[in-house]
């Protein structure tokens, strides 16, 4: 990746990890940015909870039953979407 060439994404979160590894050096660095990342100094950061690309809120516990559920959901969807031709 290019400096001051921003990768475009779809998810703000990702933006926002895109934009802690420029900011710990970037890519090109030689170091392990993830490494980097993990050990951020900038606990006052506004997007410190964010850095790993995943939204730290949304954080679903299923449990078995429900995960099951649905699983039974999806296939029911997937089998429902070839039928109608929407699946390639």
């Amino acid at each position: 990746m290019e400096r001051n060439k921003p990768i475009q994404h779809t998810s703000p979160v990702k933006a926002i990890r895109e934009m802690c590894i420029e900011c710990m050096g970037g890519r090109e660095s030689g170091q392990s940015y993830s490494k980097l990342i993990a050990e951020c100094p900038a606990q006052n950061c506004p997007v410190f909870k964010f850095r790993f690309g995943k939204s730290p809120f949304h954080k679903k516990q299923l449990t078995d039953e429900q995960k099951k559920v649905k699983a039974d959901q999806l296939k029911i969807s997937v089998s429902a979407d070839k039928i109608s031709g929407k699946v390639a």
